[in-house]
């Protein structure tokens, strides 16, 4: 995906319950077909555990490209009359995998406002190697630290630091390494824009132009186990 598109892929997400706001984190869109999602962590909408249930969510999505600090809300529900939740989970796994595609009405938001989606196509091919040690961006919303004059994210260093795509520990997750603040869950991870390498044929050759890939979805639910806080 071009640069200067990548701010519009992103917003921050609100979650209320009965008119009163529960949380907020960082999403994005994403597109496949003719179908438009919103994608963010499955721990931003439910926790279980916790209680937690918003039956709402809110994003503050722009409305001019060419004057990026008129913006709009847009609200969705997460339940159906029927209490069924509207959100798409994996089929089998469900909390293990800390991702949820929340349904879009894409016809209503290409003619109120001004978003870009990922796709497959922003996916890393798999001719594109990236490499364990190597810098990522994670673009997102965290709590008092965004632009809120014009709604626009911030983007945060980190470091993949697990090898790339091996499920870590049998997890179906790849760690990053980054100082990174609440409000950041759900936020895309994407290689650092360069003029990556392509393999082919047993030779390499150079993307064209800037580019930026679609790694993951950040969800700060990792911990090491036996962690002393008063040590580590």
């Amino acid at each position: 995906m071009a640069i200067c598109d990548l701010a519009a892929t992103v917003a921050q997400v609100r979650c209320f319950k009965a008119g009163q706001q529960q949380g907020a984190a960082s999403g994005f869109f994403y597109a496949e077909g003719d179908r438009l999602f919103f994608i963010t962590n499955r721990h931003v909408i439910i926790k279980e555990e916790d209680n937690y249930y918003p039956g709402e969510i809110r994003m503050r999505l722009h409305i001019n490209p060419n004057d990026i600090r008129q913006n709009e809300d847009l609200s969705s529900h997460l339940y159906d009359d029927s209490g069924k939740p509207t959100w798409l989970e994996h089929p089998t796994h469900g909390a293990r995998i800390d991702v949820v595609a929340i349904p879009m009405d894409a016809e209503l938001i290409k003619s109120r406002f001004f978003i870009r989606a990922f796709s497959s196509k922003d996916l890393i091919p798999s001719d594109v190697d990236i490499s364990i040690g190597e810098d990522v961006l994670v673009l997102g919303y965290p709590l008092g630290l965004h632009d809120m004059v014009h709604n626009l994210p911030i983007v945060r260093s980190a470091t993949l630091a697990s090898v790339y795509p091996v499920p870590f520990s049998g997890d179906p997750i790849v760690l990053i390494d980054s100082r990174l603040h609440r409000g950041t869950s759900g936020s895309p991870v994407l290689t650092k824009p360069t003029q990556m390498l392509r393999r082919q044929d047993g030779s390499t050759s150079f993307l064209s132009g800037m580019v930026s890939f679609l790694v993951g979805v950040h969800s700060a639910g990792v911990d090491i186990k036996d962690r002393d806080p008063q040590q580590d």
